[in-house]
């Protein structure tokens, strides 16, 4: 289109000056009024982002250049561009919208310095050929670069007070399009004094609506980020070319700060679902609560709930943030308490959990049935209810193959037999596996297999339903873990090692998550306790005292059978006594399933020692009708009935063995384990009635320590050699038990090292050997020779010995004079090392 007239009207500067489309940078103004005065070719770029005005001053222009007499052409093609006489003025609006052929003409016209072209564009995108022509016209004209306004831009506007001026350009970051859209509305709207301009954001803000609308994806989603962290002070990553194409659609500044006015806007046009989604990725930015405080929208909610269902595994914290703000939008009480008791149990707080759950009525066919049965059974498990939880499952049976593996344990861990063989949650034909997937019904799988007699195959699974557990990282409610599970089945079959391995990689590996580590680092030393480190067992049960008033009853229960065991293999009687009397409680309210039979082992026999086995009779009733009620399963029996052939060891009842021992005849083919204990058991009844092979015994003893009964073993040869009336047999035997079960120094808390009277240091006491230092523990803690010989697998004789080589060492002239030196030598002398003791 060509415009022409043979009439040019002077204008005078003033005139031109006053005509130019406002708001304008004054510097601008100025090039454009030396391009206009100036003889020489019209030539120059214009360059500014969206709304800064390139478009109004290129229609000055023409109506100017035209009002001189000058052809002015706009809209051309690249034939019309090519076909231009140079003395008419080209007028290019939009360059960086042109296709190339229309810009490679341009630039053709561009390389002539005598023919006239005006070219207006955004700095961004800028082409090649685009970026060659802006090149070619500043060599002859400076660039007309509107940037954003400052306030002397704005002195020409007489009837606008100096502060109404400074507060819009502070609103509006100076960007042109703002200011002017700002000024037409301050214009038709009385201002208060002082001025208050907070109707300019909601004027405009369905106006930067649009903008925002029609920008690119990514610009909109940067606006958004700059929005929402500006309040946070978090940091926004984008790339160079996003800022620019940000910067040229007008929505931020040239330092990629976003317009204030432009922020409020976007905060408050932002949808719902986005709003949302950066919520739940900002970890909590209380900017974006804020935006979303008081929103009621189903939208809203389902947003929530879905961040909050992917953040309860690993961020249970920010999942209960999320569940409270999706409350607020709407949620319903139900579906936000049955999360929030998932995320309490996440969390180890059992109690916690079941408040949520009790707090509403979960009714068969809820959509989220399914997840509140499976914390309500883990629930229960955790309170050492097994039935209980069996029972969740009873009334809400699992509709997922998921909730049917782990309605398999709590039938398991309740003697349920039917039903632990029977459960089914549906197909996952046409389904892709997924690790947690196959880890559950790897876990089905072992329980039928342990149920039906194949012990190996169950343990074969077992195992790897806890590495594919560990793997997918899942922390969610499980009746039992599945680390543990292995663990237990490897123990029930002696493979100790296999056990240790399973347990040691669900530590190191975060198996089950935060809640699940004091129970797996129980069972861990409860592993260490049957593989004779005791000093790792001390170590567990030192570090879970502090908090131990805050351990799940079950785990509780487990915490106080490592302390029995510990104080009954290598303390006194009076420790034992004391440990005795503080588990008593957790006794009182202890229900003893399927998982916990090492545990009861533990509690029988302890009482069987201190004389309270009527404490512990209806427990061990009930464990053997609930194993009675599975099919007596050779992997899950034999300790339970080792448990009764030692309960009537020491209650002297020999009777009692007899079905336990016939119990353990016939899982024997099936558990290595089982063979072990028959062995020893028939070997115990002859040593018992007075008739002691030193080589079978040893045998027996050796057997059992191979299966992780070191300490029994140790115990039945130390029985043989105190009925044996063979020197060497005795000798022998007391040998294999110091073998078996190699005493550390374990002094029991409760013996305080304490002087009667000042002492005088003994000269000799670095000459203690470790067996004389250990004899002198028990002296000190005020043993009989025969309780010195029965705690360390030596005779009366040689307690005897050993006590009168330590007092000619430390020329103690009485006994209270020994203990006096005594203690004092086992104040001072530095402990012996490992090893030391060990070959001792």
């Amino acid at each position: 289109m060509s415009t022409k007239t043979n009439s040019p009207i002077p204008v005078t500067a003033a005139a031109r000056f006053a005509e130019m489309p406002t708001p304008s940078t004054r510097l601008a103004r100025v090039h454009i009024d030396a391009m206009i005065a100036d003889e020489a070719p019209l030539r120059t770029l214009v360059v500014g982002p969206s709304g800064s005005g390139k478009s109004r001053i290129l229609r000055h222009l023409r109506r100017v250049l035209v009002e001189r007499g000058l052809t002015v052409v706009t809209n051309a093609s690249a034939s019309d561009i090519r076909s231009l006489p140079a003395a008419h003025v080209l007028l290019v609006d939009d360059a960086h919208l042109l296709d190339d052929d229309r810009l490679d003409a341009a630039a053709e016209r561009a390389d002539d310095d005598g023919a006239s072209l005006i070219v207006a564009t955004r700095p961004w995108p800028l082409s090649t050929r685009l970026a060659a022509i802006s090149s070619r016209l500043e060599r002859t004209q400076p660039a007309i670069v509107l940037g954003h306004l400052a306030r002397s831009d704005l002195a020409s506007d007489a009837e606008l007070p100096d502060e109404c001026a400074d507060d819009i350009l502070i609103r509006t970051g100076g960007t042109a399009w703002l200011v002017a859209e700002s000024l037409e509305i301050h214009a038709a709207t009385a201002c208060t004094q002082p001025p208050d301009h907070s109707f300019l954001q909601e004027a405009l803000q369905d106006v930067i609506a649009h903008r925002l609308h029609a920008s690119t994806p990514r610009v909109r989603e940067l606006l958004e980020e700059l929005s929402l962290a500006h309040a946070s002070g978090t940091a926004v990553s984008a790339d160079d070319d996003t800022f620019e194409e940000a910067y040229s659609d007008g929505l931020v500044q040239r330092n990629g700060q976003i317009v204030p006015i432009v922020r409020a806007a976007v905060r408050s046009t932002m949808p719902v679902e986005r709003l949302v989604e950066l919520y739940a990725r900002d970890d909590g930015d209380d900017s974006i609560a804020a935006l979303l405080s008081g929103v009621r929208d189903t939208r809203a909610v389902e947003a929530l709930i879905h961040h909050a269902d992917a953040a309860a595994a690993h961020e249970p914290r920010r999942a209960a943030q999320l569940l409270e703000t999706a409350a607020d939008a709407g949620a319903g009480a139900t579906m936000i308490a049955i999360r929030r008791a998932r995320v309490d149990w996440t969390l180890g707080d059992v109690e916690a959990a079941s408040a949520q759950l009790d707090a509403v009525s979960i009714e068969v066919g809820d959509p989220d049935a399914a997840i509140a049965a499976d914390t309500a059974a883990a629930i229960w498990s955790a309170r050492g209810l097994a039935e209980l939880a069996d029972q969740v499952y009873r009334t809400h049976p699992p509709t997922t193959p998921d909730s049917a593996a782990r309605a398999s344990l709590a039938a398991l861990a309740a003697a349920d037999r039917d039903r632990a063989l029977a459960q089914t949650g549906g197909t996952r034909a046409g389904e892709m596996p997924s690790t947690l997937g196959v880890s559950l019904d790897l876990l089905a799988q072992g329980v039928r297999a342990s149920l039906d007699g194949a012990a190996q195959t169950a343990l074969s699974d077992f195992v790897r339903a806890s590495e594919m557990y560990t793997s997918s990282d899942e922390t969610g409610p499980v009746p039992e873990l599945p680390a543990v599970v292995a663990a237990l089945a490897a123990i029930h079959l002696g493979e100790l090692d296999v056990a240790r391995s399973v347990i040691d990689a669900a530590v190191r590996d975060g198996h089950g998550g935060t809640w699940a580590r004091d129970r797996l680092v129980l069972w861990s030393a409860w592993i260490a306790l049957q593989q004779e480190r005791a000093p790792e067992v001390e170590a567990a049960i030192q570090s879970m005292i502090p908090r131990a008033r805050g351990l799940s009853p079950r785990d509780k229960l487990l915490f106080d059978a490592l302390s029995l065991a510990i104080a009954r293999r290598y303390h006194d009687a009076p420790a034992l006594e004391a440990a005795w009397r503080g588990t008593r409680e957790s006794l009182l309210r202890a229900r003893f399933d399927l998982f916990s039979i090492l545990p009861l082992c533990e509690f029988v026999a302890t009482a069987a020692r201190i004389g309270e086995s009527d404490r512990l009779g209806p427990h061990l009733t009930d464990a053997l009708a609930r194993m009675a009620a599975l099919g007596a399963p050779p992997l899950w029996s034999a300790h339970l009935h080792w448990a009764g052939i030692q309960q009537g060891i020491l209650l002297g009842r020999p009777d009692d063995l007899a079905p336990h021992a016939r119990a353990l005849v016939a899982a024997a083919p099936h558990n290595r384990l089982a063979a072990m204990m028959a062995q020893a058991g028939r070997v115990w009844t002859t040593v018992l009635s007075g008739d002691v092979d030193a080589d079978l015994v040893e045998k027996a003893a050796t057997g059992l320590a191979s299966v992780g009964l070191a300490w029994d073993g140790a115990r039945l040869a130390g029985h043989g050699a105190s009925r044996s009336k063979d020197r060497k047999a005795v000798s022998q035997l007391l040998a294999c038990a110091r073998r078996l079960h190699p005493r550390d120094d374990m002094r029991p808390a409760n013996v305080e090292s304490r002087r009667e009277a000042p002492v005088v240091r003994p000269r000799s006491h670095a000459e203690l050997s470790p067996r004389e230092r250990e004899v002198a523990v028990l002296v000190v803690e005020g043993k009989t020779y025969a309780e010195i010989g029965s705690a360390i697998f030596i005779s009366p004789r040689t307690a005897e010995h050993h006590i009168a080589r330590i007092r000619r060492r430390l020329e103690a002239t009485t006994r209270s004079d020994l203990i006096a030196k005594l203690r004092v030598v086992l104040d001072d002398e530095p402990e012996p090392a490992v090893d030391e003791r060990a070959s001792a």
